[in-house]
């Protein structure tokens, strides 16, 4: 059986596909951690304004706030020093140079629900 995480543990998901989100939802819930969603990079300012997640997941293709835009924010701000951030992305070369040390992980779409639990999980415990 797989053990909860635990409510200390926040995730907050951005991915501009709806259908996407709904999935790993799904699959986070059972994490058992408290799940923010957004559906732009607007949207995960507006929810960063407010939260210090443990972990953010991040899709860089995304229209008006990118997921870059997204990652230089939280890393330029000391506040988000501790929250984890897995990329999600169809295109790694989006993912310049000096933004692979900014992330913890890099998953390439179409990404599994059972890998991206696994390396949520592995980032959270470890």
């Amino acid at each position: 059986m797989i053990q909860p995480i635990g409510q200390s543990c926040s995730i907050l998901l951005v991915d501009d596909e709806a259908d996407l989100l709904t999935l790993f939802e799904v699959v986070l819930v059972r994490l058992n951690c408290t799940l923010y969603k957004a559906d732009s990079g607007r949207r995960a300012l507006e929810i960063l304004a407010e939260v210090v997640p443990t972990l953010m997941v991040l899709d860089l293709a995304m229209p008006e706030v990118s997921g870059i835009d997204v990652l230089e924010a939280v890393r330029s701000n000391s506040v988000y020093d501790q929250t984890k951030i897995v990329v999600l992305t169809a295109v790694p070369l989006m993912l310049e140079r000096h933004h692979v040390g900014m992330v913890d992980m890099v998953l390439t779409k179409p990404v599994t629900p059972r890998s991206l639990e696994s390396t949520i999980r592995s980032l959270l415990n470890g």
